[in-house]
């Protein structure tokens, strides 16, 4: 073999070492890239809070169907979407105290509200629905939840509307009012990624001129100048009993409920809207309000994701390009059917300047 041919085979050897080291070093920089993009997912990823507040009023007028209400979801969050206790805040009468605090169903008389809502006894209520604790346990999620974070406010309670301001309120344990424009003010504080509500109480449509906002979904029994209504035939309220049904994907007794329409596997917050629309059977209407107008239809609380998903949006031009990840960083696939069925004339007065709001 002669010398330039030697050669000519070691700079090719070499040459090929050093495409090799090339590729190596761009392999691995893209691996790094790839870690940190599901890293940063992971870290954009938020985690969901629920407050539950049944407000109770007073002995007399704290039903037992408001703590089965509350007691459904609870257990619904623990069992069935696998939240911890630590991402739940409940504010329930009289807060687990042992006094009798509590109408029962049959008209029998009273007796005091379980503090063990999901029934692995341990003590779950420690809290009252005091206006003042509804300030404080709100101010304290200020302080801790962050804008990655997502926020669901479930509510069953008296509710009233105040002519001398215009205003609807839900009434707290001892008889303070919780108006629209204070609940406002407080949500305002807590700077989260979004916010969903049910509001189970009477006149609970009221709330909606003063809580609707820039990335929020609300739910309502019914319109702002109607009264809610208990089930006929069993022991919880009407709207609210139907909408946690879609939420868990069965009844109390553990039948199946067909709520998740697209078929997608999960129940977002405008699937448990029509869905408990669809199954009120009472004289009332329930209304939704969403915006940006996709929102409900994403927002949604994911079986065996802890607890819920966070939902990335990009404005381009008319039309929403959405992605949502689970709390490991997964892509989740997500509806674009955005359409809402069954619309009828609104039964109350208009909202200034809300677009969209349908009342269903």
């Amino acid at each position: 073999m002669n010398r330039t041919s030697l050669f000519g085979r070691v700079r090719s050897c070499l040459a090929g070492f050093k495409r090799i080291r090339i590729c190596s070093r761009l392999l691995a920089a893209f691996s790094v890239v790839v870690f940190c993009c599901g890293v940063s997912a992971q870290e954009t990823t938020g985690r969901v809070h629920v407050v539950i507040i049944n407000g109770g009023m007073n002995k007399l007028m704290n039903h037992e169907r408001y703590w089965n209400d509350c007691a459904f979801l609870y257990r619904t969050l623990r069992k069935d979407l696998d939240f911890s206790k630590q991402d739940i805040t409940l504010l329930m009468s009289d807060g687990g105290e042992p006094g009798r605090d509590m109408l029962l169903a049959d008209g029998s008389g009273f007796a005091t509200s379980p503090a063990d809502l999901d029934g692995d006894g341990e003590r779950d209520v420690w809290l009252p629905a005091t206006l003042a604790q509804v300030d404080a346990s709100l101010t304290d999620l200020a302080e801790r939840l962050t804008s990655n974070d997502r926020l669901l406010l479930f509510m069953i309670d008296h509710g009233d509307f105040d002519d001398s301001v215009q205003q609807s309120y839900a009434w707290m344990w001892g008889g303070g009012r919780l108006y629209a424009t204070h609940l406002a003010q407080l949500l305002d504080a807590l700077h989260v990624e979004s916010v969903s509500l049910c509001l189970g109480s009477c006149h609970s449509g009221g709330f909606i001129d003063e809580l609707c906002c820039e990335n929020c979904v609300i739910a309502t029994s019914c319109a702002e100048d109607e009264e809610s209504w208990a089930c006929t035939d069993r022991p919880y309220d009407e709207f609210v009993y139907h909408w946690i049904c879609a939420v868990a994907g069965h009844d109390p007794e553990g039948h199946a409920v067909g709520a998740d329409t697209d078929g997608d596997g999960n129940v977002s917050m405008a699937e448990a809207f029509d869905y408990a629309c669809r199954h009120d059977r009472r004289e009332e209407t329930p209304q939704y309000y969403s915006t940006p107008w996709a929102l409900g239809e994403s927002w949604f609380l994911r079986q065996n994701q802890n607890n819920g998903v966070f939902e990335m949006k990009t404005e381009i031009d008319m039309s929403t390009i959405r992605k949502c990840y689970d709390l490991q960083g997964r892509e989740i696939s997500v509806p674009t059917n955005l359409k809402r069925k069954h619309i009828k004339k609104v039964k109350t007065k208009q909202s200034f300047g809300l677009s969209p709001i349908i009342i269903i």
